[in-house]
């Protein structure tokens, strides 16, 4: 069946909208010479210290060499480190340097000025329907989506 009128102007409002966050993200965030993609990183080590580079790709649903290259930056920034893995002493295990704390609250900060400007005269109720509808929307088509 063809996309409707209505769906067509949705997908591209969802897409046009992401496209933004993540250009007022990096202009945002500029001065700290990291990218949306390497906020993401560093978010998801928060909650998985000692993840390897395999997995991390994986969970961000990014190759390896972008990963690398991601990580080659934040290790020269002194943001993250590569520690060998003991299981596998082919591939490292990733971690948060003590550097990374004052980093990650700037971009939160950053990031929470960036949705508060994004959902300026939406109620409590208005996002908290929207973030469900959103997460709806992602979980119908994670399922035909192969991992």
């Amino acid at each position: 069946m063809p996309i409707t009128k209505e769906d067509r102007v949705l997908a591209f409002a969802i897409s046009d909208t992401a496209q933004i966050l993540r250009k007022a993200f990096n202009a945002r965030a500029r001065h700290l010479r990291m990218t949306q993609a390497q906020y993401r990183t560093l978010i998801f080590l928060t909650r998985q210290q000692g993840i390897t580079q395999t997995e991390l790709a994986r969970l961000l649903e990014i190759r390896p060499i972008t990963l690398t290259r991601q990580l080659d930056i934040l290790a020269a920034n002194k943001l993250i480190e590569r520690r060998i893995n003991p299981d596998d002493r082919r591939s490292f295990c990733l971690y948060l340097t003590p550097k990374a704390g004052p980093v990650l609250d700037e971009i939160r900060t950053i990031a929470g000025a960036i949705m508060d400007d994004c959902t300026k005269g939406l109620s409590t109720d208005d996002k908290a329907q929207m973030t469900r509808l959103l997460l709806q929307m992602k979980d119908s088509l994670a399922e035909d989506v192969p991992a």
